[in-house]
């Protein structure tokens, strides 16, 4: 075996020349074959250059003589070489003399000898790009990319949507707009929700609410929203057509069963933490919406099993009211994002599952002193540890997560890897150890009339990080169609894949004398890594068109405070989720669904006569089913008793043995059997203490 063999790339060697003999470095990569092998050292020092097998040897293998001194002048390193001339190192520029004194060595050659012997270690015009070298990463060019590799261990299994064992009883076909909004709404956040607001109520002397109130006043709220009106809140409450205008009042009065007064007390009272949380604002600026994000995120973990294939991308709750900054009653946080349709307000990082668009997790973006302190934040890069904290639920999956340029970048793509999930994203400004300046630099040699058409690839591989530590491939592909699009993936195979379809339009001159427009589509070809990429990565926002677009909640929802805004929000993202749903089974069993505004208007009705209400709700069908009505323990006022009318309405507390004046709904059983706990006062809250000791939720 040739001495030129037995050294490899990650060897550590030392150099033999003149110019600095005895330095320490180690091979980065080997060009050539046989005994004509040039290797690619980078120094202690900090520079790097190719040599030849005389040039070098393994390291602590130096043979014993003196150091020789530096001549004045010295050999460019080959990086030098690269800025001058571009991407090609050729040792042709260099002079005999100069490459002499780096390429001598211990024994003195005759005076006859073949010069191409003597200058063995001279390069032979050998490509060298260092652009495939970002930041100490090498990448290496491959022809193409047909075996997957990620076959093994890429989760496979289409998205199923979780029902409990009572849920299941029911069929597809059977299962109402409500059945799924109530599968996709926090319902474990609905007790301690209206315990909030009743804590509210009792301190202003409102009746209590309900659970079945609660959701009539969200079905009137998103009747409001598909069928807006102008003139303010009052105009909703307008009994048929006004005889001085051409408007027509919305009569929600008579329809719905609420006035307009207790409408606007729910909606006052509408609160999701306690009065007596003992939390201070400064330690956590957000416990408004805390409750509602963490159900959220709960509810989606237990109610849905997503695909192969997760997105992650931004979403926006729009805010242009008051901020915390200036105003104690204004948002912790305001995201400023001009490119953005509603480009101003709460920002969330969203996933999303790529093959129903169902949103499966939410982050609230805090500001930065808060963002600190959430999870992975000390790893180097928010994108990256915002993406590990949406996905760390499915850590070990397979599962391929999709991201745009906010969140892609080498680093998001390894860490990922490193949990047990792949990665697809797109490489904008994130470019570190990535070659984007290789890959765009041949982007000109691409496209109609070029050497190369329209639709072609590119791609690269790396095995090897910068302390040359070794992993499993990453790939960067170059996609130029009319402009580049540069990816950096895990998996996917270059195989051709479905062309991109895009429509077109022209005008002509028929036979007749007259322009026509003519429509025909363009085939674009593109590889299946592109393909994949592409096929959910834009899950989020078709969902925010749905939300902000069509149903625009936020835009008939006029609020002051924040934290109805936030809400506003998510449940504009369970009403989608739920239509999505929908969608989803019903395609499954070859049945037409439902376009979103028939299933908006079917799910206000239904929200409005919902089963907690206990009264006769009409169901899908026309026909009345009679509903049980289910006990809820609320607090409520014993002034609002018949036997307290004429007397003082207070009675000794179950708990504290204090007065009060408040009572449970849910323990009691008018006149005779009545409990009296504590609600909303400042010091106290029996009520909550009491059912907690009774394991009563």
């Amino acid at each position: 075996m040739s001495k030129s063999a037995q050294l490899k790339i990650g060897d550590k060697v030392q150099s033999k020349c003149k110019v600095n003999f005895g330095a320490k470095g180690i091979i980065s990569s080997i060009i050539g074959n046989g005994n004509r092998k040039k290797f690619v050292v980078d120094w202690d020092l900090g520079s790097q250059s190719i040599h030849g097998l005389r040039g070098i040897c393994r390291d602590g293998q130096l043979p014993l003589q003196k150091q020789y001194t530096q001549p004045t002048k010295r050999r460019k390193t080959a990086v030098a070489l690269l800025d001058e001339e571009g991407s090609t190192y050729d040792d042709s520029t260099s002079s005999s003399e100069e490459y002499s004194e780096e390429g001598e060595s211990d024994t003195e050659l005759p005076s006859n000898h073949n010069s191409d012997v003597q200058h063995d270690d001279q390069d032979q015009d050998v490509p060298r790009d260092r652009n495939l070298f970002p930041h100490g990463r090498q990448w290496e060019l491959l022809p193409d990319l047909v075996f997957d590799p990620a076959v093994h261990d890429k989760f496979t299994q289409e998205t199923r949507i979780k029902w409990n064992q009572v849920e299941q009883l029911k069929s597809i076909q059977d299962r109402t707009e409500i059945d799924y909004f109530f599968h996709f709404y926090p319902m474990q956040t609905v007790q301690q929700t209206l315990n909030c607001m009743g804590e509210r109520m009792a301190r202003k002397r409102y009746n209590p609410i309900s659970k079945g109130e609660f959701f009539k006043w969200l079905g009137i709220r998103l009747a409001m929203t598909i069928e807006p009106r102008r003139g303010g809140i009052q105009a909703y409450w307008k009994e048929g057509e006004d005889p001085h205008t051409f408007s027509l009042g919305a009569s929600m009065g008579s329809r719905a069963k609420m006035s307009r007064h207790r409408f606007e007390e729910i909606q006052e009272c509408l609160a999701f933490c306690s009065m007596h949380d003992g939390i201070a604002p400064e330690d956590d600026p957000w416990k408004e919406i805390r409750l509602i994000i963490d159900g959220f995120n709960d509810n989606r973990q237990q109610g849905i099993i997503p695909g192969s294939h997760i997105a992650v991308d931004e979403v926006m709750s729009a805010w242009y009211g008051a901020e915390a900054t200036w105003v104690a009653e204004g948002m912790p946080h305001v995201t400023k994002i001009p490119r953005k349709p509603e480009g101003e307000g709460a920002e969330m990082k969203a996933l999303a599952d790529g093959q129903t668009k169902i949103l499966i997790r939410l982050d609230v973006m805090e500001g930065k002193e808060h963002q600190r302190k959430k999870a992975f934040a000390d790893i180097g890069s928010e994108g990256t540890a915002v993406t590990l904290r949406l996905t760390q639920p499915w850590f070990g999956s397979g599962r391929v997560v999709h991201a745009d340029s906010a969140f892609s970048s080498v680093k998001t793509c390894m860490a990922l890897r490193q949990y047990g999930l792949h990665f697809m994203g797109i490489i904008k400004t994130a470019h570190k150890e990535y070659p984007l300046t290789y890959l765009t630099s041949k982007a000109d040699e691409y496209g109609t009339g070029k050497v190369k058409p329209r639709g072609g690839h590119l791609l690269l591989r790396s095995t090897m990080g910068p302390d040359d530590s070794t992993h499993p491939p990453i790939f960067a592909l170059g996609w130029y169609d009319k402009k580049g699009k540069y990816l950096i993936s895990s998996c996917g195979t270059t195989l051709p894949g479905i062309p991109c379809k895009r429509p077109r339009f022209k005008k002509i001159v028929n036979n007749d004398g007259f322009y026509e427009t003519v429509a025909y589509t363009k085939e674009v070809r593109r590889p299946a890594m592109v393909e994949e990429f592409f096929s959910c990565f834009s899950s989020i926002d078709i969902h925010d068109h749905y939300r902000q677009g069509s149903l625009e909640m936020e835009r008939q929802w006029v609020t002051r405070r924040w934290h109805h805004r936030i809400f506003c929000t998510v449940l504009g993202i369970c009403i989608v989720d739920s239509f999505f749903a929908q969608k989803f089974e019903v395609t499954m069993i070859n049945h037409e669904p439902n376009d979103f505004n028939t299933f908006c208007g079917r799910l206000a009705r239904q929200l409005i006569f919902n089963e907690f209400l206990g009264n006769i709700m009409p169901t899908r069908d026309g026909t009345e089913n009679e509903q049980v009505y289910v006990t809820q323990h609320t607090p409520n006022s014993l002034a609002s008793l018949d036997a307290y009318k004429d007397k003082r309405a207070q009675r000794k507390c179950k708990v504290c043995k204090m007065k009060t004046a408040m009572f449970c709904n849910g323990c009691s059983n008018p006149p005779n059997e009545i409990l009296p706990l504590c609600s909303g006062m400042k010091d106290r809250d029996c009520f909550a203490a009491y059912h907690c000791q009774q394991g009563i939720n």
